[in-house]
C-alpha cells in the first residue's frame, strides 16, 4: 500500500493540500494523483525506477504531480524554473528522465529540452516504497560553483522527517505553509513530511508579504519555513504581525542564509516562535534546528542536531576542533545522501561523513553557529574575514535594506573586502564607512563600495558570492 493510500485509510476526510481557495482532503488528493499517475503510465510509459522531471511553479498541480510520480514508483526531479535552457539541458543529461512535465508558461523552453531514456535502478513499490528506493533528485543551488545532482532515498526523507518531528512535534491540525520553491529541498521536504505525517500543507506561488501575512492568519498556518529576507519583509509589511495576532503559528523555521542580530531581536520582541535551522540539499533539508522550548535562548544559533544526526567541527589539521573553536562542519546520519550522481564531489563523502564546506562552531550548549561557506571566507593581509559578520553590521545601519560582502583579488593584500548595498534613499557612503569603523576591526572594513538595486541571490535566498565579486570588480 502506498503512503498516500495509507493516509486515505486513516484520515480520508482530513485536509491534505490547500492552494488559495482550493483544498483537497487525503481522499481527494489520492484520487487526483491516481488519475494523473494513470496518464503518466499511458502517455509516457512511466514505470517504477524511471526519473520524471518537472518544470513547474509552486501550485497544487505540481504537488499532485509529485504524488502521482511516486504512485508510479518513479523518481521525482523538480527543475529550477529560473535556469536557462542550456543549464537545464546539462541537468537532464545527468538524470536522463523518461519525460519532462511542464506547462504553457514554459512551452518555449520545453521545446528545446530533450528527454533521455535511461532508467534509474529501483524496484517496484506495490507494497509501499522500499527505504533504499529513490524518491527524488535535486540539484544544489550552485551558490558555491558547479551544480551537483543529489539523490534522496525514501529512507533519507523518512529519517529527516522523523528527526524533525521529534523536535517540533506533530499535531493533527498542522498546516505547513510552503513558500520555498519545490525544486529546492526546503520546499520539497514540506511535501514529503506532510505525506509521512498525514498533515496538511498550503502551497503558494511567489512571495508577496501582505498576501502571505493574510494567509498566515486566515489559513491558520502552524508551521512556516522562510529565509531571512522573507521574514524581514513580512515584519516590515505587517507591523502588527506577532504571536498575539497569529495564535495558531507554533514554529517559524529560519534558514537558508545567515540572519542579522537585528532580525532576531525584532522577532523576539514580537514573540514570534522563530527557530534557527541549518540544512542542506544533501541532508533532505534541516539537520540542525533550535528547540521550541528554548527558542529565545537559542536565538542567533542554528540549534542542536535533530535525532539521528551527528556533527563534527574539523580544524585545518584534520583534527576535531575544541568546543567553541571554528572549523569546517562535517555531518553524518540516515538522512544524508550516499553521494552525488556522477563523479562530482566524491571526495566530500568519507567513512559516512559529509564535508559540508561550511564554517562554524559548536558552543557549550551544543548549539551550532554557522558563519558561511569556506569558499566565501576572505583572506586579507593574513587575516580571515567572514562576510556575514560585516553584513550584520551593515544591515544595522538605518537606510541599508540589504547588503552582500565578498573578497576581490588584490596583488598587495591577497584580497580586499567589498560590499554591495541596497539603500532606502541617498544614504552617505562615508557615514556608512564611519559606522563600520565603530563596529569592526580595521581589516574588516570594506574598501570597495557599490550601490545596487538588488543583491544577487539564488531562488532559496542565498547570496551568489561569485556574482557579488563580479559586480565589485
Amino acid at each position: 500500500m502506498s503512503l498516500l493510500a495509507a493516509n486515505v485509510r486513516r484520515w480520508p476526510g482530513r485536509r491534505a493540500l490547500v492552494d488559495g481557495e482550493r483544498s483537497w482532503s487525503w481522499s481527494a488528493l489520492h484520487a487526483a494523483a491516481t488519475h494523473t499517475a494513470g496518464r503518466l503510465t499511458r502517455q509516457l510509459g512511466v514505470r517504477p525506477g524511471d526519473a520524471v522531471a518537472t518544470l513547474l511553479e509552486n501550485n497544487a498541480e505540481h504537488v499532485i504531480l509529485l504524488h502521482a510520480i511516486w504512485l508510479c514508483g518513479a523518481v521525482a526531479v523538480p527543475l529550477n524554473t529560473r535556469l536557462t535552457d542550456v543549464e537545464r539541458c546539462k541537468q537532464l543529461d545527468i538524470i536522463k528522465p523518461v519525460g519532462l512535465i511542464t506547462t504553457t508558461s514554459f512551452a518555449g523552453e520545453a521545446a528545446s529540452l530533450e528527454s533521455g531514456f535511461m532508467k534509474a535502478e529501483q524496484g517496484a513499490t506495490d507494497d509501499g516504497p522500499d527505504e533504499r528506493a529513490l524518491c527524488s533528485v535535486l540539484f544544489t543551488s550552485g551558490s558555491a560553483g558547479t551544480l551537483k545532482a543529489v539523490p534522496h532515498s525514501w529512507g533519507n526523507h523518512r529519517a529527516s522527517a522523523m528527526g524533525s518531528a521529534a523536535n517540533l512535534g506533530v499535531r493533527d491540525d498542522d498546516n505547513w505553509l510552503c513558500l520555498i520553491p519545490l525544486f529546492h529541498i526546503g520546499g520539497l521536504a514540506i511535501v514529503t513530511r506532510s505525506l509521512l505525517y498525514g498533515t496538511a500543507m498550503t502551497v503558494r506561488q511567489g512571495f508577496d508579504a501582505v498576501a502571505v501575512a493574510r494567509e498566515l492568519r486566515e489559513r491558520r498556518v502552524t508551521l512556516l519555513s522562510v529565509v531571512p529576507t522573507m521574514l524581514s519583509r513580512l515584519m516590515e509589511a505587517e507591523t502588527t504581525l506577532s504571536a498575539a495576532t497569529l495564535p495558531a503559528l507554533r514554529a517559524v523555521l529560519l534558514g537558508g542564509a545567515a540572519a542579522s542580530p537585528a532580525l532576531w531581536e525584532e522577532a523576539i520582541r514580537r514573540g514570534l516562535p522563530v527557530l534557527g535551522t541549518y540544512g542542506l540539499t544533501e541532508s533532505c533539508s534541516q539537520v540542525v534546528t533550535a528547540s521550541p522550548a528554548e527558542a529565545d535562548a537559542m536565538a542567533g544559533t542554528a540549534g542542536r542536531p535533530i535525532g539521528g544526526a551527528e556533527l563534527r567541527i574539523v580544524c585545518v589539521d584534520g583534527r576535531d576542533c575544541p568546543e567553541g573553536t571554528e572549523g569546517e562542519i562535517y555531518l553524518r546520519g540516515p538522512m544524508l545522501t550516499e553521494g552525488y550522481l556522477g563523479v562530482e564531489g566524491r571526495e566530500d563523502f568519507t567513512d559516512g561523513w559529509f564535508r559540508t564546506r561550511d564554517i562554524g562552531f559548536i558552543d557549550a550548549r551544543g548549539c551550532l553557529h554557522v558563519f558561511g561557506r569556506a569558499d566565501d571566507m576572505i583572506l586579507t593581509g593574513g587575516e580571515n574575514v567572514f562576510p556575514t559578520e560585516i553584513e550584520d553590521v551593515l544591515l544595522r545601519y538605518p537606510g541599508v535594506t540589504d547588503a552582500a560582502v565578498a573578497g576581490v583579488a588584490d596583488a598587495e593584500w591577497g584580497a580586499r573586502v567589498g560590499a554591495l548595498l541596497v539603500l532606502d534613499g541617498d544614504e552617505d557612503l562615508v557615514a556608512i564607512e564611519r559606522w563600520c569603523r565603530q563596529e569592526l576591526a580595521g581589516y574588516k572594513i570594506p574598501r570597495l563600495w557599490r550601490r545596487v538595486r538588488e543583491i544577487p541571490r539564488t531562488a532559496s535566498g542565498k547570496i551568489i558570492r561569485a556574482e557579488v565579486r563580479r559586480l565589485l570588480e
